[in-house]
Order: structure tokens, then C-alpha cells, then sequence
């Protein structure tokens, strides 16, 4: 069997094409928004106008329009690190020069209502992929030019905010103090307390993408940063039921930050 093309195992792209991602270069703006759930592609694309849907393959989902005449990609990462690593490296070398993640959290502090908005300056450590990238263990800043425009548009848009610290993880249940079972012990937990350390520590909540975008992307040299919608409190033990206006709000936030961004 003969093969028409090969490619390198080292960095397995086709004829440049990515590995993972159902995109080509044209389609990948210098400002990407990035949403964990590929079904928030379609919401963020709600929001934006002259879409294109552009595909899905795997996790990936994407799609790219305009804000105020910016042109923006959409483009989901999936849960976690590992993926969010292959969505941030194949998009900068398509051409992304800033990602902005737009995603949900769970706020520890009691005083963060459901459905508003952190803009995350800093992520504290506890994922193996970020780690590969920053093995230093300090905690990852988001760019500040990211975070200065997120805080104007949240500001224009008199949307609830306000700019902190998020713990992010590798784990949805034990690893964020949450039960695995629904009538299982609290106190038996090995990750019992983890949340007042948090607390202590500076965090206002968690998420499982931040840690690896900051540190994949800042090894890259693009710029970074996230907003996150409070989608539970766990302080207050409340969960955002309903989040469709929740979900518009973080786009339009989001995609008016690029916008000031590409401005510059």
C-alpha cells in the first residue's frame, strides 16, 4: 500500500491541516473564544453575527462571525487539560493570537450570586498537563491586557463581576470536595476541607480548563485570560438551573473584550 502523503509523528499535521481540529487556517481569527461544551458553540454563534459554522470532530466544535465588526472563532476545548492543550497548541499555529475562555465555575465565596461573572487574573495549580508547560508550581497569571479588557466591557455592559483567583482541577467530583455518590460522607472524603484551603488561599472558585489554557498558552506567546459564569455556589449550595441569559451575557462580554483588544 502506497501512501500519497506522510506526515511526522513528532507534529502529526497533514498538508496543514491539524490533527484534531475540523478547521483550516482561514477559519481561525486572531481572537478566539473558547467554551468548554461544544454545545455552547451553537449559543455563542446565537449571539454573534455573520456565522459560519465551520464543523465538529471529536470535542472540538467551531464556528466563527463577527462582533461590532470583529471578526472572532468559537471553538470548544472539552473538559479539562489534555484537551484544552490540544485546542489551544493547534489553534495558535493556525493563527490565534489571543484565547479567551468562556466557561462555567463553582464560586466558594458566599458572596458571588448565580449567574455573575468572575474574571480570572490568576490560576492556582493542580493539573498534570499545565505542568508540562510551567513546572514551576507558582501560580499562572492571565495576560493583563486580557483581563484589563474584560473588566471594560463587563463595565460597558453593566454586567455583574467582579476579578479573582480560580483553582482549577483534574477532577469534577472528589477533587472539588464533591460527593461521587448521593448519600456518601462528607467527612470521609480524601479531599475533605479542601475548599476552606482554597479559601484561605485566595481562590473564589473552580474550574477544570484555566490552569492549562495560562500555561499552554503563555508558553506559546499568545495572550490569555477567562471569563466564567457562576453556574454553583458552593458556600451557598445553589445551582443556575436555567443559565440561557447567564450564557448570552458571558459571549457578549467576552466578544466585546476582543473586540477592544483587536482595536489595539
Amino acid at each position: 500500500m502506497t501512501n500519497t502523503a506522510s506526515r511526522s509523528a513528532a507534529f502529526p499535521w497533514l498538508e496543514g491541516s491539524p490533527t484534531h481540529l475540523p478547521c483550516e487556517a482561514a477559519d481561525v481569527m486572531p481572537s478566539v473564544l473558547l467554551p468548554g461544551d461544544p454545545d455552547r458553540v451553537s449559543k455563542a454563534a446565537s449571539v454573534l453575527e455573520q456565522v459560519t459554522e465551520i464543523g465538529r470532530r471529536r470535542e472540538f466544535q467551531m464556528a466563527r462571525g463577527t462582533w461590532t465588526g470583529t471578526p472572532i472563532t468559537v471553538c470548544s476545548t472539552g473538559i479539562g487539560g489534555p484537551s484544552t492543550e490540544i485546542a489551544v497548541v493547534e489553534l495558535t499555529n493556525l493563527g490565534m493570537k489571543r484565547g479567551i475562555r468562556v466557561g462555567g465555575m463553582g464560586a466558594i465565596d458566599p458572596s458571588m450570586p448565580l449567574g455573575s461573572f468572575l474574571i480570572v487574573d490568576t490560576a492556582l495549580r493542580n493539573t498534570g498537563t499545565a505542568r508540562i508547560y510551567d513546572p514551576s508550581g507558582e501560580p499562572i497569571p492571565a495576560s493583563p491586557e486580557v483581563v484589563e479588557a474584560l473588566e471594560r466591557a463587563a463595565q460597558a455592559l453593566n454586567l455583574p463581576f467582579r476579578k479573582g483567583a480560580i483553582y482549577t482541577t483534574d477532577s469534577y467530583y472528589w477533587g472539588q470536595e464533591r460527593l461521587a455518590q448521593p448519600k456518601g460522607d462528607p467527612s470521609g472524603l480524601p479531599t475533605a476541607g479542601l475548599i476552606r484551603q482554597l479559601t484561605e488561599a485566595g481562590a473564589v472558585g473552580m474550574d477544570m480548563e484555566c490552569e492549562a489554557l495560562f500555561a499552554v498558552g503563555r508558553a506559546l506567546g499568545v495572550q490569555v485570560g477567562a471569563v466564567l459564569a457562576v453556574h454553583g455556589n458552593r458556600a451557598t449550595d445553589q445551582w443556575l438551573e436555567d443559565y440561557e441569559e447567564t450564557q448570552h451575557n458571558l459571549i457578549r462580554l467576552a466578544a466585546t473584550a476582543a473586540a477592544l483588544l483587536d482595536a489595539q
